[in-house]
Parts: structure tokens; sequence; C-alpha cells
């Protein structure tokens, strides 16, 4: 596993996200075995965790009581946000990019699954506005991170489709998508400052550490938690 050790420097309890060596935390039934060992690793209760069924969107919804544990009905979105302490948000990714927000202020915390549609859609801004919104957060008082994904070296996609990147403004490499670079523009465009937004350049495509969908893994995840 990786820390997102900028967050957890600022006060936040758990900022992490698991690897390849950690096994498949997917939604899956046969892989909650190994989401409970992960987070029992992090000292974190596996009831207390809130997950989504992710749709490529830029939804973002408060972690609620009833959407905690297991066997809580998964609602459709790509965002989490709480003041909670104690309650673990998580979220899949095996090349789509974990966007991670926290005010260390007003205690409050965002979890983003922030893939390429996810990144037309600037879901970035949509967590720092649903923060500003419910906890009246300062977006320039926000810490972020930005986490692992399918990197620039390798992410290609088809000339339509980077058309639609470029289109929206987005910075591509030819035809390869610069997804932390995106999320990095629109977390500084929400009013983030640069200096409060960690990048960790991991490529999970061809670095070999994190499960990749582009790789050839196609149902196995790794699980990015946050606690407060």
């Amino acid at each position: 596993m990786i820390h997102f050790a900028s967050l957890e420097a600022a006060g936040l309890r758990v900022a992490a996200m698991s690897d390849k060596s950690d096994g498949d935390c997917s939604n899956r039934p046969e892989a909650q075995t190994t989401v409970a060992r992960f987070l029992k690793s992090l000292s974190v209760p596996p009831d207390t965790l809130v997950r989504l069924r992710q749709i490529h969107g830029n939804r973002v919804v408060e972690a609620q009581s009833a959407m905690v544990g297991r066997h809580a009905a998964l609602e459709e979105a790509d965002g989490l946000v709480s003041r909670e302490s104690g309650r673990t948000l998580g979220i899949g990714v095996a090349d789509c990019t974990p966007v991670l927000l926290y005010d260390p202020h007003h205690k409050a915390v965002a979890l983003l699954h922030a893939g390429r549609e996810g990144t037309l859609r600037n879901i970035a801004a949509a967590g720092v506005r649903t923060l500003c919104k419910r906890y009246r957060c300062d977006p320039a008082a926000l810490r972020a991170a930005i986490g692992p994904c399918a990197g620039e070296c390798c992410y290609e996609v088809s000339a339509e489709c980077a058309g639609k990147w470029r289109d929206a403004g987005l910075p591509l490499r030819g035809r390869h998508l610069r997804l932390q670079a995106s999320n990095c523009i629109q977390l500084e465009n929400a009013g983030l400052l640069r200096h409060n937004i960690e990048v960790v350049p991991h490529c999970t495509i061809c670095g070999g550490l994190f499960f990749s969908y582009r790789a050839g893994e196609i149902s196995n995840r790794n699980l990015v938690v946050m606690m407060l």
C-alpha cells in the first residue's frame, strides 16, 4: 500500500491506497475478506467503510449512516464527502484517478473517482463545490492528493476521445491523456493552491505495483480510503 503523506501529516487519520500485494479490493463478494484484511492493516474497522456504485460521472454525495457496512445499498455516484469522525470513505480504482480532499480547519473530507469521463465532467470541481456548500470550506485552505492512475506515458486513446479532451481544454501529449495534470489544473481552477496539492507519480499501467484494467486486470481493484 501507499500513504498520502501530505494529508496524514496535515491531521487526517488515514489516507491510503492498496496495491497488488494487498490483493483484490473490489466490491465483489469474494473480495470482502481481502478488503477487511487491508482495512485492519490500517487499524480501520471494516464496518465503518462506505463505498459507491461508481458510474463514471461527477455526482458527489454525503456519506450517510445508512451507507455504512458491506451489506449497505450502494449509492450511484463517484464522489463522497463527510465530516464524521471514524467513518471511512472508499473508492475502487484500476487506472482511474483518485482525488482526495481534506480541510484541516473544518475537519471535512472528499474522495473522488476521476476517470476519463469523470475528469471530462470536472468531478474535481464538483467535489470542491460540495465541500464548500455543505461544510463552508474555503478552497484555498483545502489540501489535496492526486493518486496513482493511468499515466500519460501509457494512456493512449482514440482520436475521437482525444478530440473531446482537447475541446474541454484539458492537457494531452499527442493522443495520450494526462489525467493527473488535468485534475491538478481543475483543482487550481476551483480555488486550491498548487503547493497544497500532492501528486503521486505512479502509472498504474506500466508501473506493476497496482491493478490496472488496461494491463488486463479486468476485475481487480485497488482501494483508496480516507478516515477523519
